[in-house]
This record gives structure tokens, C-alpha cells and sequence, in this order.
């Protein structure tokens, strides 16, 4: 009974009216752009690289590990290579080099395909060039749908991308898609284990509206899989997150029954909770709000940020690595990952209902992330501060 009450009182809320304006940090957008341009050119300089016959995102071209579960030598994961591919369509109008990299790493992506069939990615390859082993020549679900999102802007910003994209996103479909139309961990997640679970960063309905908007007779599908998406991860927040809006690393028990994962489903003490995984669905949403306007992104972001601005004292550098579903922090988590900080400010975009005081917080985002030095941050943290700085900055949408 709780849970129907729960539940209820999450969807009255969203039916709440909520302003789907954007909002961007104050500072002139020229300035905004100009740290964008320092920041690109500083993160191609340490990531963006050649060889193995095309062009990657080098995850430990800071000298520094690559983390989850990848193997020892890595050269890349397919994360990494979908970021990088979106990262050049979506910079191209202010790096003249943009065209010839994204094709570099078209290639690449191409001689590193799945071992389950064309049109996905093995997610992880070592510096002797091949896959790496203990699986990995398997997909992994985050890389393939920001890979095949990235070839549909590319192809319609230049051409001659459709083929690829149409093969990816059959491939997604077929391979990587639950029959309850959720998004599974990968092509290999389909045993009693894994096949009912799914992971909130695979929850992109920006990419799936563009999917549908270009997608012809697939249209229903992904519009199917956006909606349950929505209903899904609103009803994790309202059961569980009632106060906060936060969402697990992953999901168990689709479809009658999801529940966060319990600690070290997949990666980790944090897999039920808001963690490495998570971090990015604030992220998420926002580019939702940004492509589509719709206030389902706007109602949950909403919710999201009147917590963090409380839960940080309106302090970015308090934000912390792992939140409990509940806005609690575990022990032993640091604070001030420029991570976090990113995809918080992503999120921040849609406000919370206070127009003056959101604009301070944003605002006070912005300046945080912009502040951490490349140096200080590793791989991951590094690029999804880049992607909330391409949104925030304003270029997001120039393309």
C-alpha cells in the first residue's frame, strides 16, 4: 500500500507545472566558449590519439588507470569512444580538425566490432590493438547507443553516416534492448542473472527521441522505450528516493518488480545506489529538456536539484562521490570530483522552482567545474566535465 501511495504521490508531482525554460550560467556566453576552447584543446591533447588504425579516446593518456573492470593495458572502452565520437560532431563548428578525427574513429569502431554481430561495439581494447579478454569483445549498452547517436548528427551535419546508423540502431534493438523495453547492460546480459536488470546511464531519452524522429517504421519502439524509461526510473525515485529524485546504478526485478541492486551486483558496494553509473543521469535529462522541452526531464531534474542545493549547502565542492538513494553518504566518500560537480550542473539547467537561487547555483557550478585543472582529474572525470561544459556553454545546441 506504501508503495502505491509512493508512487502516486511521485506522478502528481510530476503533473506539478514546471518551467521547461533552460537556464545557462551568467557569465557572457563568448567567455563560456572560450574556456570550452581551452579545455577541448587541453583534453584532445591528453586523450585524443591515433593508431591501431584509426583514432580513440586513450582512457589512461593522463598516465592514470582506467577503472571498471577493464582489463590490464587498456587502451580504450567503448564509453569512452561513443563520448569521443558525440564530443567532435557536437565541436565541430569550432575545430576545423573535427571531421577528420570523427572519421578516425569511425574506422576504429569499425575493426572493433562486437562479437555478437556488426552494428555494436566490444567495449574494451588493449595496446597490443585486439579486444581484451574475458569479454572483451561484448557490448557494452552506454558506448553503443552514444556511438549510434553520434553517427545520425554526423550524418546529418555531413552525410554519409545513415548506413552505419541504421545498422547500429538494429543492432541495439535486437541485441540490447529487454523485451519489457528497457535497455539491457549489454549483448551479453541476457541469462537469469542479468537479463532482468538495466542501468539508469542507459536511460538517454534524448538519444531515443532523435532515434524515433529518424527512425521510420522503428519510430514506435523508441518512442515505447522512452516512455517506459520514464515511467521505470520515476517509479525507483518515488519508491525509494522519494525526498531526492536520485536513481541506483543499476535496477533489478523488470519488469513486475524493479528495486535498486544490492551492493556488488555488477561493479561495486555502490550498485544500488547514486554512484559512478548514476552520476550521468542528471546529464541525461537535461539533454532531454535541451532537444525536446519535455517536462518529464524538467519535473525530475526539478526535484533533483532543490535536494543537492540542501544537500552541498549550496556549496559545489561539498557535492560527494556516492549518495545513498535516501541523500545520505556512505563512509570514505571524498567530495569535489569534478564528475559529480559536472553532471550536477548539467542537471541544473532545469532550476527547482527558486528562479534567483538557482541562477546562483548554476552559476556556482559553472565556476567550480571550470576551475579544476585537467591535471587533477582522470579520464572519466575529464570528459563528462567537457560534455556539461559543450551543454552549458551553449554549443550543445549550435549543431
Amino acid at each position: 500500500m506504501f508503495r502505491f501511495f509512493a508512487t502516486l504521490a511521485w506522478c502528481l508531482f510530476l503533473l506539478l507545472p514546471v518551467e521547461a525554460r533552460p537556464l545557462f550560467p551568467s557569465q557572457p556566453q563568448a567567455e563560456r566558449l572560450a574556456s570550452l576552447d581551452r579545455f577541448w584543446a587541453d583534453w584532445k591533447t591528453t586523450y585524443l590519439h591515433e593508431g591501431c588504425g584509426g583514432t580513440y579516446v586513450d582512457t589512461a593518456g593522463d598516465d592514470k588507470p582506467t577503472w571498471g573492470g577493464s582489463a590490464t593495458g587498456t587502451l580504450t572502452v567503448s564509453e569512452a569512444h561513443g563520448y569521443g565520437m558525440l564530443a567532435l560532431v557536437k565541436m565541430a563548428s569550432r575545430d576545423p580538425e573535427a571531421r577528420k578525427n570523427f572519421e578516425g574513429m569511425v574506422s576504429f569502431y569499425r575493426k572493433h566490432q562486437a562479437a555478437s554481430g556488426p552494428g555494436l561495439m566490444a567495449w574494451n581494447q588493449t595496446r597490443d590493438c585486439k579486444d581484451g579478454p574475458d569479454g572483451g569483445d561484448m557490448s557494452a549498452t552506454d558506448g553503443d547507443l552514444d556511438t549510434a547517436l553520434a553517427l545520425l548528427l554526423a550524418d546529418e551535419k555531413w552525410g554519409g553516416y545513415r548506413e552505419a546508423f541504421d545498422q547500429a540502431q538494429q543492432a541495439i534493438l535486437e541485441r540490447e534492448v529487454t523485451a519489457d523495453g528497457m535497455m539491457r547492460l549489454g549483448d551479453w546480459a541476457v541469462d537469469d542473472d542479468y537479463s532482468n536488470a538495466s542501468r539508469s546511464s542507459d536511460f538517454m531519452p534524448a538519444s531515443f527521441a532523435l532515434f524515433a524522429k529518424a527512425a521510420g517504421d522503428l519510430s514506435p519502439r523508441w518512442t515505447s522505450i522512452r516512455d517506459r524509461g520514464y515511467q521505470v526510473w520515476g517509479a525507483i525515485s518515488a519508491d525509494h528516493a522519494a525526498n531526492t529524485g536520485l536513481v541506483p546504478d543499476f535496477l533489478v526485478g523488470l519488469p513486475q518488480d524493479p528495486q535498486p541492486a544490492k551492493a556488488f551486483y555488477l561493479e561495486g558496494a555502490g550498485d544500488g545506489q547514486f554512484s559512478w553509473n548514476a552520476l550521468r543521469f542528471p546529464w541525461r535529462l537535461s539533454l532531454d529538456l535541451l532537444e525536446t522541452g519535455d517536462t518529464r526531464a524538467a519535473a525530475h531534474l526539478a526535484m533533483i536539484n532543490r535536494w543537492i542545493r540542501g544537500a552541498a549547502k549550496e556549496d559545489p565542492f561539498q557535492i560527494a562521490t556516492t549518495y545513498r538513494l535516501d541523500g545520505s553518504i556512505p563512509d570514505d566518500e571524498s567530495t569535489g570530483s569534478a564528475a559529480f560537480i559536472a553532471m550536477f550542473a548539467a542537471g541544473a539547467i532545469a532550476g527547482s522552482g527558486d528562479p534567483e537561487g538557482d541562477q546562483a547555483w548554476l552559476d556556482a557550478l559553472w565556476s567550480a567545474m571550470i576551475s579544476i585543472p585537467i591535471a587533477d582529474e582522470d579520464y572519466y572525470g575529464n570528459t563528462l566535465k567537457l560534455l556539461a561544459m559543450i551543454e552549458l556553454s551553449g554549443q550543445w545546441q549550435e549543431n
